[in-house]
């Protein structure tokens, strides 16, 4: 028994900090201050498959190197190799790629993580006195990129931790000063840290797991001082009946509302996964975000993920990932 609280300790520590950060911005006028107050905003988007299909109730799942986008320690466990790869077609033609690789060696598991935003073609215009009351500056195609380091270990059966550095950059096009074409460059360039605990207990699989995401300095945008979208996430995971599992977390990020988490997913003859979640906020008048759907088709060691979002009154989203296990 007395073991079982020492291995609890770091995951104690971690619930504090978290729920003391959460408590600090309890306060219905800043929440709502609050909103879109970040800057690099890609960093806490979902690029994977399956954990998109669950609602992106991730935090307590184990996996492979996709675990690097949600919670590192959730590639703790793993055995041999895995990559995996994935693409979103966002909103307004903006898409989203993204690569891991993580290995599992006797000192624990070692990941890498890529993603890439392309924001399209935008046209550029700058105020002036004409009629039109702009003048066009042509087209500019703004970018977002971010790779990361990982590494992942168990120190004994039940426990697992995990953490990720990031180098980000963003290169949103010139802004224009006048218009005889004076601009200067927007670009941000920025160091962000992933951390994460995991708790697996034997009855029902249960895992307990919190992670914190996005830690880094204050970031200098033009004239303005933004932060990273730093976030906070707890969650828990279990296998409720045979081959059905069931996620449920609560997320608490930097630059909107409190949102809880829950995914479902259901296991076929090993062979075919299928997956819905269903995100929904305090703020809301009907207090949802939206629905998750997915499947995932599994054999010899490689995974075909598909999932779809629905966004309402937005276009619905469609993701596609593929995962290799050697």
């Amino acid at each position: 028994m007395k073991k079982l609280n020492l291995e609890l300790i770091p995951l104690i520590v971690l619930f504090v900090f978290c729920s003391f950060s959460i408590a600090q911005d309890d306060d219905a006028d800043y929440e709502t201050d609050k909103l879109a107050q970040t800057g690099m905003k890609f960093l806490s988007f979902s690029p994977d498959a399956r954990a998109a299909a669950l609602g992106d109730a991730m935090t307590a799942k184990t996996g492979g190197a996709a675990s690097l986008f949600y919670n590192p320690a959730g590639m703790a466990r793993l055995e041999g190799m895995n990559v995996t790869v994935g693409q979103t077609q966002w909103i307004a033609d903006i898409s989203y790629s993204m690569v891991g690789f993580a290995y599992a060696s006797n000192a624990g598991v070692l990941g890498l993580s890529m993603m890439n935003v392309n924001y399209g073609d935008l046209q550029g215009t700058i105020r002036n006195d004409s009629d039109a009351g702009y003048a066009d500056m042509g087209t500019f195609k703004p970018t977002a990129s971010v790779i990361g380091l990982g590494y992942a270990f168990a120190p004994t059966d039940r426990f697992s931790v995990g953490g990720q550095v990031k180098f980000a950059n963003e290169k949103l096009g010139k802004a224009y000063l006048d218009a005889d074409g004076a601009s200067e460059d927007l670009d941000m360039s920025t160091t962000a840290f992933d951390f994460g605990l995991m708790y697996q207990m034997d009855w029902k699989n249960l895992n307990l797991a919190m992670s914190v995401r996005n830690f880094s300095s204050e970031l200098k945008y033009a004239e303005e001082n933004f932060e990273t979208p730093l976030t906070f996430r707890m969650g828990i995971a279990a296998d409720v009946a045979e081959g059905l599992s069931l996620a449920v977390e609560n997320e608490r990020p930097r630059d909107f509302f409190t949102t809880t988490r829950v995914g479902v997913e259901y296991n076929l003859m090993g062979m075919l996964d299928i997956r819905g979640g269903y995100a929904f906020h305090e703020a809301s008048s009907e207090n949802e975000v939206g629905a998750n759907f997915g499947v995932g088709f599994n054999m010899a060691g490689i995974s075909v993920n598909v999932s779809y979002t629905d966004f309402g009154v937005f276009d619905s989203v469609m993701r596609f990932g593929v995962a290799y296990t050697l």
